[in-house]
This record gives C-alpha cells, structure tokens and sequence, in this order.
C-alpha cells in the first residue's frame, strides 16, 4: 500500500495536469465554436504543426526527465541541475530558429496539412499569433524536466493549470469583446493563449530559481553530449514517428471535408482527455522504474511495473464506461450540429473502447523509457503509428469508403498494436533484467 501511495501521489498531479490541460483547451475549441463549424477547423488544422514543433521540444524534456530521474535516484540532484543549464543554453537558440522557420512557411504548412479555402485565412491569423505560445510552452518544457524527473509534478501541475486558467481568462472577452476590447474571434483565442504560456513561462522559471535549480555549474559539451544524445536519440525518433503518423493521418481526415473533420477534431480533443490523464501514468511509471534504475533497486522496479499496469487498468474501466454513457450529451458540449452530432456519437464510441490498450501503452511505454530502452519504443513506434496507422487509415478511407468511422478503427488498432509490442518488450525485459 505504501508504494501504491508513493506512485498515486506522482501520477495524479501529472495527470490531472494534463486532463486540466486539455479541459482548459477544450474550453478554448468549446468558444472558438460559438463561432462556427468553420472557426473550429481553422483552429485544429494548427494542430498538427504546433505538434511537430512540440515534437522536438517533449523529445528533449523526456530525455532531460529520464537523466534527472536516474540522477535523483543515486542521490545526486547537482548533476541533473547541471544538465539543465546546459540544455537551455544547447537547445534554446536551436528552437527558436525552428520556431521562426515555421512562422515563414505557415501557409504552406497548413495547405499540406489539408486546409480549405474556406478557412484559410482565419487559419492563418491564428496561427502566426499562437506559434509564438508554442514558442513559449517549448522552453517552458525543457525547463520542467528537471521538476519531473524529481518527482515535483505537483508544482508542474499548479503551474500549468494556472496558466491555462489565465489563458481562458483573457481568450473570452478577446474572442467575443467585451466593453472596449473588440471581439477578435479567433485571433482573440491565439493573444489568450500567448498570454497563458508566457505566464507558464515565468512562473517554472521562478519555481527553479527559489529552489536553486538554476546555480549549478555547467558541464563541459562533450561529457554533456555523450550523456544526452543516447538517451535523446530513442525518444526523439518514438515521438517524431509518432507526430509523422499523426499528421498523415490527420490529413486524409481532413480531406473528408469541413463537417467531417469538424467531428474528427472534437473527438480527437476529447480523446487527448484520457490520453493525456493516461500520459501522467506513464509519467509517473517512467519516474519511479528510474529512480529504481538509479538506486539499482530490481524488487522494487517490479512492484512498480504492477502498481502502474494495475492503476491504468482501473482508470480505463471509468473512461471508458462514462465515455459511452454520456457520449452524445460530451459531444454537444462542442457543436450542436445535428449532421455533425449524429456522426460525433458514433466516433465516441471508438473513443471510449481506446482507453483500455492507450492506457496500457503507455505505462508499459514509461517503464521501458524510465528502464533505459528508449530505442525500443522507438522501433515498435515507427512500425505501429507511421507505417501502419497510415496504411490502414488508407485503405479504410479509400477502398472500403468508410468515412471517418474507418479513420477512428484504424486509429483503435494502432493502439492496440501498440499496446501489445510494448506489454512484450516489458515482459521480456523484466524476465531478463540486470541493473
């Protein structure tokens, strides 16, 4: 029980962080579809590429999380604040270059991604505005990393949640006006969210300075890089498989049309609900089997593996009960559309069945990362969400003419598939551990 209580207490803070999160940005697509079905698109068609933006900068902060976990669980926090100074230095000018090359080919990005003419331009005046939060939330990432890796996801939690509520509180007189603010629209949602992120920003920065994150001494780049890029390297290609999946996939979506991809993006921002609750698992999963790693602890990496296996399994059983009971009133909440409703209600059906094999995934996913074995989520990543995801959306879409009831299957099997690769190598590596 009292490891049970150990890994609650890390899990729940990061992931009610990242149900807060999505409700808050949930609330975001909620009012920005006050404003049509033609405002949603031009909001969500952004999200993809922010998404391959916070590709790089999540592949840093797990990296950098991994490291701490191992640090803190030697007893050694000066070190894991060390390489934090470093990465700021190494990857900040790095992303902002990356941040600035997207702001110039916006448009190109989001025609690729499958916009219409309809929404474009709204798309756009969005998009060149929120870029900069992405900008802000990057940095934000790395700089929390170390947090994390201490187990502090209390004080991420706290810190992100605010920061969205101020995003909330300035996206709605922005959006629609109120007394001498004109109502900008979507424009309006973008200036909230840069002013939440950059809140988000300055208060992690003053949490690492009172807690004298920042004074410790850099380490010279070759030791530096000899530690981060191993690690870096496995987590970089998972997630940037991933975001490859994701962006092929969320294209063919888009090329449904505009009512269609309507309902896939309110189910998608539904879903990142229990997927991001199910990320604070893993979080937690990957924390502890590193700080098992570090203190060279095998028993005690085993309960572990249990504790998170068995939570998630639990969890998944709420999700996916109050997910198919109150489908139809959920999907209301965003759009009202009877043509959309009725096609929404069906998609959330395939929502709440995922949670079982996402949550599992992703546990299993954290132990192997926290483990050391990035590389190997890596592999069965690319084969599940870039290769296969795509193909068989494809063939759904295209050959069996299955509109996007075929798009969501293919995505249920991609989790499934992904789900069993990583009970195996969890299997595997625990019948053969050797610290």
């Amino acid at each position: 029980m009292e490891l049970d209580k150990k890994y609650i207490n890390i899990a729940m803070p990061a992931a009610f962080e990242g149900v807060f999160m999505i409700l808050l940005a949930n609330v975001d697509i909620i009012l920005v579809g006050k404003l049509g079905v033609d405002a949603v698109a031009a909001v969500s068609i952004f999200t993809q590429p922010r998404m391959m933006i916070l590709t790089l900068a999540r592949s840093l902060s797990a990296a950098l999380t991994l490291i701490a976990a191992k640090h803190y669980g030697r007893g050694d926090k000066v070190a894991a604040c060390a390489m934090l100074q470093n990465s700021i230095v190494v990857w900040g000018f790095l992303l902002l270059i990356v941040h600035i090359l997207f702001f110039q080919y916006m448009e190109n990005l989001l025609l690729w991604m499958g916009a219409e003419f309809s929404y474009l331009n709204a798309a756009l005046s969005y998009a060149n505005i929120a870029i900069i939060a992405v900008f802000f939330t990057s940095l934000v990432a790395i700089l929390q990393a170390v947090m994390l890796g201490f187990g502090e996801t209390a004080a991420v939690m706290r810190i992100n949640v605010i920061g969205n509520i101020v995003n909330i509180v300035f996206s709605i007189p922005l959006i629609f006006g109120f007394w001498i603010i004109p109502a900008l629209g979507v424009v309006g949602a973008a200036i909230g969210t840069v002013i939440g992120s950059l809140y988000s920003f300055v208060d992690t920065c003053f949490y690492l300075y009172r807690h004298n994150m920042f004074y410790a001494a850099r380490i010279k780049l070759r030791r530096y890089f000899r530690e981060f890029l191993p690690v870096f390297g496995g987590v970089f290609a998972e997630q940037g498989s991933e975001r490859v999946g994701m962006v092929l996939y969320t294209r063919m979506a888009a090329e449904l049309g505009a009512i269609p991809y309507a309902a896939h993006a309110v189910c998608m921002n539904f879903c990142d609900f229990y997927y991001s609750f199910a990320g604070g698992l893993g979080k937690a999963s990957m924390v502890l089997a590193g700080h098992a790693k570090g203190a060279g602890n095998n028993a005690l990496w085993k309960k572990y593996v249990n504790i998170g296996i068995k939570w998630s399994f639990i969890f998944s059983c709420i999700a996916c009960v109050f997910t198919f009971v109150f489908r139809e009133e959920i999907f209301g909440l965003y759009l009202k559309d009877p043509e959309t409703l009725s096609l929404g209600a069906v998609i959330m059906i395939i929502v709440a069945l995922v949670s079982y094999p996402e949550a599992h995934a992703m546990v299993c996913a954290g132990v192997l990362r926290g483990s050391g074995q990035t590389s190997q989520v890596a592999v069965y990543s690319f084969i599940s969400i870039t290769i296969m995801r795509p193909i068989i959306t494809a063939f759904f879409l295209y050959y069996l003419n299955m509109g996007l009831v075929g798009a969501w299957l293919a995505l249920a099997i991609d989790q499934s598939i992904r789900a069993i690769c990583s009970h195996i190598l969890l299997c595997r590596y625990k019948n053969f551990l050797n610290f």
